[in-house]
């Protein structure tokens, strides 16, 4: 599996950034650098890339709201933090995340100008970045668990999963102070404190303050280079507040390969409209035939029967007529009525290739003189006939005349 590789990136530096690599256990597996997006740019190629945004420029917040439905939520969001934002409501991109440990809603919220510039910024580098997620929330808060973490000169402070927030070292004690002070919130029983190496002056600072009771575990922990280091094992659980949804999920980027495959695809299609043509136009002559056959099966049929006056489908029509007449003559297997029902479907099927020329009943038998192409017409003819279990044929004669066969049919019942 590829690994993901980790962006840590401040709106305030915006052509700097600092990364590393990071396997699916969530453990950095390169060395952490800080540098310009053009050399970021140089690693970014065939990786997955997130961002873990500095949240200085983001709102989080945890909202009471009385619905459990996604785009209702959606709705209601910013008319519910309206009141906590300065700037004007209509200018902000939301997105929205269900607390697993209560029924609140965890918001996040960023200008949309400030994220399209983010987008733009990385674009121009072509990094090609899957999620933008907020680095506040890339701690190891739990449910009784808070994190604290001092970098350069702000702090960090996650008080849930999907809550936390950035501020100032000088405001941290004050801050941290309300929080534990706060009754709807859930008291922690432990907070653990990150510390620069070279700053591990915060945890005295915080100790002063006397602000821990003694009922709170509070563990100092210190960490080298930069914070990613703790933001790589927790940052999946900052996935669900990806700031590239809705209007802003990326789209994904078409493959080089389609070049190689152009010339391919377009003879593809070309062939295809001509097959579409070429189908067209054999389905519109078949069309212009049927309905000229039709024409002539009706033309026959006024001719034999000149009393009919409705014709609707003369070829049904004139199969009946053939069964009534064959029932008046009392359905004889050796009269002439019965032969010509039974034969007439396959003596004008092969239109084409076969013209009657006669037809004579005698004892019987009925014989049928006829006029084909060739030889093989005929044959194909009284083949045909004598698969029906009803009647037999044979061929009496045939004779070549020019580019013209004549035959005799005999057809009789069979016993």
């Amino acid at each position: 599996m590829s690994e993901t590789l980790l962006i840590h990136y401040n709106i305030n530096e915006a052509q700097l950034a600092t990364w590393s690599f990071c396997n699916a256990a969530g453990e950095l597996t390169g060395k952490i650098s800080t540098g310009s997006l053009t050399e970021l740019s140089e690693v970014a190629a065939d990786h997955p890339a997130i961002v873990l945004l500095n949240s200085q420029c983001l709102h989080i917040n945890q909202l009471q709201l009385p619905t459990q439905n996604m785009q209702k939520l959606l709705k209601a969001v910013p008319y519910a933090i309206e009141e906590f934002i300065a700037d004007d409501i209509d200018n902000f991109h939301f997105v929205v995340a269900k607390n697993k440990h209560d029924n609140a809603t965890s918001v996040v919220g960023i200008n949309r100008d400030t994220l399209k510039n983010i987008t733009q910024v990385f674009q121009d580098a072509n990094i090609n970045v899957e999620k933008i997620i907020p680095d506040a929330l890339c701690l190891a808060a739990e449910s009784r668990q808070w994190v604290c973490l001092n970098y350069k000169n702000t702090s960090y402070l996650q008080t849930d999963i999907t809550n936390g927030m950035v501020v100032s070292h000088e405001l941290l004690p004050y801050v941290l102070s309300s929080k534990l002070q706060d009754e709807s919130m859930a008291r922690p029983e432990r907070i653990l404190l990150f510390c620069e190496q070279e700053n591990t002056a915060a945890f005295d600072t915080l100790k002063a303050e006397n602000i821990f009771d003694d009922d709170i575990e509070v563990n100092n922990i210190v960490y080298n280079t930069h914070p990613l280091v703790v933001f790589c094992g927790n940052y999946k659980q900052a996935m669900p507040l990806n700031l590239l949804q809705h209007e802003f999920k990326p789209r994904r980027k078409t493959s080089g390969y389609w070049q190689h495959w152009r010339l391919a695809a377009s003879l593809a299609a070309i062939w295809l409209v001509l097959h579409l043509g070429l189908t067209g136009f054999q389905h519109a002559r078949l069309k212009q035939e049927n309905i000229a056959t039709k024409a002539q099966i009706e033309k026959i049929y006024k001719k034999a029967f000149p009393q009919s006056r409705k014709i609707i489908n003369p070829r049904v029509q004139m199969e009946q007529k053939l069964k009534e007449l064959k029932g008046s003559a009392g359905n004889s297997s050796k009269g002439l009525l019965f032969l010509l029902s039974e034969s007439f479907g396959t003596l004008t099927h092969d239109k084409q290739n076969i013209t009657l020329q006669s037809l004579t009943f005698r004892n019987n038998r009925m014989d049928i003189g006829l006029e084909g192409s060739n030889l093989q017409a005929i044959e194909n003819l009284n083949k045909s006939l004598n698969s029906n279990k009803k009647i037999k044929s044979e061929i009496v004669s045939s004779s070549s005349e020019k580019d013209k066969v004549k035959g005799n049919i005999r057809i009789e019942g069979r016993s």
